[in-house]
């Protein structure tokens, strides 16, 4: 991941409850996946894939998704990561 990337703002209205001017790279990196793999929407999810790489994102989902993420985007994410060819 390119740790000077910056949100774009206009995923900013899934970060209704943080200073969006003060998320960082790489220091809330598991705050921005959790926030987007569980509220965002197709803007979110081309986001996700341009900026992260595939280990980060398989990281996430296998340390922190299973807690942080309902049932279906959990479910989802699961099925992303293995649609390689997204990745790329």
């Amino acid at each position: 991941m390119n740790e000077n990337r910056q949100i774009p703002p206009a995923l900013e209205k899934f970060f209704w409850d943080a200073d969006f001017v003060q998320l960082k790279f790489p220091d809330h990196e598991n705050y921005v996946l959790g926030k987007l793999m569980l509220y965002g929407d197709i803007a979110s999810v081309n986001w996700i894939l341009r900026t992260f790489d595939h280990g980060t994102v398989s990281r996430y989902l296998e340390t922190k998704g299973k807690y942080a993420l309902d049932r279906k985007s959990y479910l989802f994410w699961e099925k992303v990561l293995r649609m390689g060819d997204l990745w790329r």
